[in-house]
Formats: C-alpha cells, structure tokens, sequence
C-alpha cells in the first residue's frame, strides 16, 4: 500500500485510475447550501456510483472510512454547484 494521499478540488475530478483506499472526505458548503458530492468506482460520472456524501447548511462533512473504503476502478467524484471545497484524503493501492 502506497502512502496517504491528500488533495482539493471545487470541480469534478478524477483523483486516481487504479485500485485506490478512500480514508476521508471533507466537503465544505457554499452560501448557506447544502453542499453535495457524488463518490464514483472509476474514472468518470459514468462509472459506479458508491455514494453521495452531503454537507449541512452552515456546517462542514467530514466522513472518515474505517476501514478505508476500496474502490477497484478509480476515485472519481462529482462535485455539485454548491460545495466550496472537496479536501480528499487516499492511498493508491490494495488493502
């Protein structure tokens, strides 16, 4: 297993194109919205969707994976019109 990873993003994206572990993910709102971010198993909206992770109004989400949550095909996430800032913490690698 490949050591952690962090990076941020405000915009759709493809985080990796391998087996990757997902630890933590922490999506801040805009404007007093709920801030929405969709997890995919790939590289691409079209592949797997894992889940929807939502923050509050006023409050930042922060979802941490115990244990990490694999994904085989990639670590893409779609970040909804309302997020702020996604901050995605992973390894590239298997368990």
């Amino acid at each position: 297993m490949g050591g952690i990873l962090y990076d941020r993003s405000a915009v759709d994206r493809c985080f990796s194109k391998t087996e990757t572990l997902l630890d933590c993910i922490v999506v801040t709102p805009h404007d007093g919205k709920y801030g929405t971010v969709t997890i995919y198993d790939g590289e691409s909206a079209q592949d797997k969707q894992v889940l929807l992770v939502q923050s509050g109004t006023t409050e930042t989400k922060v979802v941490k994976f115990d244990p990490p949550l694999f994904l085989a095909r990639g670590l893409f996430i779609d970040i909804g019109e309302d997020v702020d800032d996604c901050l995605v913490q992973y390894h590239i690698g298997k368990p």
